[in-house]
């Protein structure tokens, strides 16, 4: 009995110390997990996708040929009609595929909330073309 309790407690003060020295570090309040990843120069590692599309979002908006969206700025995403949902997914259909991840975050730069019954095909686009 007494050797159980000596390999007991030798185990947790291994773990102990182990759990002292080699714990993993937390991101501070003020650093986004987006730019936690970075190389020396301050830019993004490029090695993941968020990065990657984080770098494509720094570089500025995007022209987009759907001028005619601008008239949903500051819309609720969940009160478009029918026809309104359409318009949004003929413009997103026009788009090359690897231009809707972009397109989707124009909008959300112009303040043109996508719609809510809409974003399902949006990130089926966007995951087929990642």
């Amino acid at each position: 009995m007494t050797g159980a309790l000596i390999i007991l407690a030798v185990t947790v003060v291994t773990g102990f110390i182990l759990w002292l020295t080699h714990r993993p570090e937390r991101p501070t309040a003020e650093e986004p997990a987006a730019t936690r990843e970075t190389s020396d120069d301050g830019l993004c590692c490029g090695v993941h996708a968020i990065c990657e599309k984080q770098m494509r979002l720094a570089e500025g908006p995007d022209y987009f040929d759907d001028e005619e969206l601008d008239r949903f700025r500051g819309r609720d995403p969940e009160n478009y009609t029918p026809d309104e949902i359409d318009e949004f997914r003929e413009v997103m259909l026009t788009m090359r595929p690897d231009e809707v991840y972009a397109w989707a975050s124009a909008l959300t730069r112009r303040d043109i909330p996508f719609p809510v019954k809409l974003r399902p095909e949006l990130l089926l686009l966007i995951d087929e073309n990642a």
